[in-house]
């Protein structure tokens, strides 16, 4: 009996660990690079203002088009963004991390529009 009941602590605890990592995995920033930004500027082609993480597409003056990502909507609120900031067609000023993999995709830590910050996330010291 004890050792049925060892066994079934183990497999639990297992499951449950196994369970939580890719959940901690997604909520990082790992795919991209701490210390290589980029500065894009372009349109406003969609913002997503939902859950897990905001999303930004922009496209720049060469057409290319680049995807930020971005807080939760709690976060964006709390750094004052709101979906009515950003309208489709907006031009803006993204700082952002660089993806490890080269591609267009990055991690948005300001937005400027009109000289002005409207969005800031940058990490704590």
């Amino acid at each position: 009996m004890l050792k049925k009941s060892v066994v079934t602590l183990v497999a639990a605890t297992v499951l449950s660990t196994a369970a939580v990592i890719p959940a901690t995995a997604h909520h990082s920033t790992g795919a991209f690079y701490t210390d290589e930004r980029v500065d894009v500027e372009g349109k406003v082609v969609e913002f997503l203002y939902v859950n897990p993480h905001g999303q930004l597409v922009i496209q720049d003056a060469a057409g290319a088009f680049w995807v930020g990502e971005m807080s939760s909507v709690l976060g964006l609120q709390r750094a004052g963004l709101t979906k009515a900031k950003l309208p489709v067609g907006t031009n803006i000023k993204i700082n952002a991390q660089k993806s490890r993999d080269g591609s267009n995709r990055v991690f948005v830590r300001l937005i400027q529009k009109d000289g002005a910050d409207v969005y800031k996330n940058e990490p704590e010291a």
